[in-house]
């Protein structure tokens, strides 16, 4: 399917690196903002029993600081002021869910038994408690899955475990990692271990070690000090920086970065890949942490849970996904020749003939917007394409139709969402460790706002809902309903605090990957919310008039 990405205003991406962090939709949007109002009308009881299961969340959290505050108390009554403000301190941190700051990858140290007594045993109390509630958390998390099938939530709640207790092995794997010990730092008593992916760990073992520099990617630890005075390892001989560059421009001699889930191929500059392949690997882990109902059935990932109890769990890595990033326009324009339409601007493509996302460095100050945007495609396409050879043939057979046909996503409707989402996350940015996505003031969202509130442009759901690929893309309003689309994904992410997020997941599965019990049939987002479409309207309005107050009180 070809798809576009067209130029507009966006908020420019960090340039900062960043270790790999998973975080929750809901709670990293509401770093910058309140909630929407929740609307008088009731909502479905799959809402219902988010709420019931987020009830139960606050409940422990609510339980946690009470007990920090009574260590807190002790260690004031011994005249541990500092003790007594630290602990006060984490209770804080922890107990406020607005945000998550990355996780730690090092293993925590045991409470050194040099500290004096009374500080080892204060230390050791703030453990158990951290521990306790862990465990009680985890214990919510899988009924989350198990009893209310809501795997969204579930893994909200796998985050908050390690929030608590990072070192939580069960957690830990089921967001696919595993205990890693460097045999380089085997006698450094400051270290006990640290979290990795299969992939990370494998890179980092056998008879030549690879590290992960911040600058260079991927390469034999051996190298680090050649590349570090300027030397490129080039055909089994070192050469010059300079000498690289020359020879590299020409694109079938371009830079290969390789990581867990990319490859970049690149003739701009070996750095620059390295920065997208670390800001897409950071981005596709929290598509997958946010979006695991679209990646995996509920019944796959209760299964996950239950195989990290035995001690079985982990990630099957697929082969990497190809990003194409040319120094300049003009040599992408002149790749993409065939492959896209003439007469049509684009600032990025994902084709999904060759699967590879083509991009280039852009001067206007777009960042990574577009690279998100086109590798959200390409995830969720390679992650399910089995699944639409499968119902292809399964139509082929209820239809009786002479052969097997390529299956169309959101043919005859729904298509808005498949733009909508990509758009939706093109707001992705990382900040000091810190992953944010859906402000209310980036520029997709405020247009949002604009055609609804002040050109008075507004489609009903139902309608919208039932234009598919054709009809969306050759629509008169086609840029009013990428907006709209735009706004529409935010609102069923972020209203009533993530009440239609789980449906919204699985609408996208629904398209992604058809049911083969019902292959003929569209789903339907009035279907999978159980709200009426009326509601749902007058829901979404409420939504972007509290956006626009938000937006306007920020100015």
């Amino acid at each position: 399917m070809n798809r576009t990405t067209f130029q507009s205003e966006e908020v420019l991406a960090s340039n900062k690196r960043c270790v790999v962090i998973r975080q929750s939709c809901v709670s990293a949007c509401l770093v910058l903002w309140l909630a929407s109002v929740v609307a008088a009308q009731p909502v479905s009881r799959n809402a219902w029993r988010r709420d019931q299961f987020q009830k139960q969340h606050q409940k422990l959290l609510l339980n946690l600081r009470h007990e920090l505050s009574e260590l807190s108390r002790q260690c004031f009554e011994k005249g541990l002021d500092q003790a007594a403000k630290d602990v006060t301190a984490i209770s804080l941190e922890l107990t406020t869910t607005l945000q998550r700051p990355m996780l730690p990858s090092l293993v925590q140290l045991p409470v050194s038994k040099h500290l004096p007594p009374e500080e080892q045993l204060w230390r050791n109390r703030l453990r158990v408690i951290r521990h306790d509630k862990a465990q009680e958390l985890y214990s919510l998390a899988r009924s989350a899955l198990s009893k209310a099938n809501l795997p969204s939530l579930a893994y909200e709640l796998v985050l908050d475990v390690l929030k608590l207790a990072p070192d939580h092995k069960y957690a830990r794997a089921v967001l696919g990692q595993r205990l890693f010990n460097d045999r380089a730092r085997a006698d450094d008593p400051t270290y006990a271990g640290e979290w990795v992916s299969p992939f990370e760990a494998g890179k980092r073992s056998g008879s030549s070690p690879e590290v992960e520099h911040p600058k260079f990617g991927w390469i034999p630890a051996s190298h680090v000090p050649r590349y570090e005075q300027g030397l490129r390892f080039w055909n089994g001989q070192w050469v010059s920086e300079q000498k690289e560059a020359e020879l590299r421009r020409d694109f079938s001699n371009a830079w290969v970065i390789e990581s867990e889930h990319f490859e970049v191929k690149t003739n701009a500059s070996r750095e620059e890949g390295v920065e997208i392949s670390q800001k897409l690997e950071i981005f596709h882990d929290w598509l997958q942490t946010n979006f695991v109902g679209f990646f995996e059935t509920p019944a796959a990932l209760k299964a996950r849970f239950d195989q990290v109890r035995v001690g079985r769990g982990s990630r099957r890595t697929a082969r990497p996904m190809k990003v194409h990033f040319y120094a300049t326009r003009d040599e992408y324009d002149r790749r993409m020749q065939g492959k896209i339409p003439p007469g049509i601007v684009t600032n990025g493509f994902y084709w999904e003939q060759e699967r590879t996302c083509y991009l280039f460095r852009n001067p206007d100050g777009s960042g990574l917007s577009t690279a998100f945007h086109e590798a959200t495609h390409q995830i969720f396409d390679l992650a399910t394409i089995d699944d639409r050879l499968s119902a292809a043939r399964k139509r082929r057979i209820e239809l009786r139709q002479p052969r097997v046909t390529p299956w169309v996503m959101c043919e005859r409707s729904n298509f808005w969402m498949l733009e909508g989402i990509a758009c939706y996350v093109e707001s992705f940015e990382i900040n000091d460790g810190v992953i944010s996505v859906g402000r209310p003031d980036y520029i997709r969202f405020v247009a949002a706002q604009q055609r609804l509130l002040r050109d008075n442009f507004f489609v009903p759901l139902q309608l919208l809902s039932g234009l598919g690929k054709d009809s969306f893309q050759h629509h008169v309003n086609r840029p009013q309903l990428y907006s709209q689309g735009s706004g529409v994904a935010h609102f069923l992410l972020h209203y009533d605090n993530g009440a239609y997020r789980d449906a919204f997941v699985k609408l996208l599965a629904a398209a992604y990957r058809p049911d083969l019990k019902r292959v003929t049939e569209d789903p339907s987002l009035e279907q999978m919310t159980g709200v009426k479409f009326a509601v749902l309207d007058q829901q979404y309005r409420e939504h972007m008039e509290n956006l626009a107050i938000i937006v306007a009180a920020g100015r």
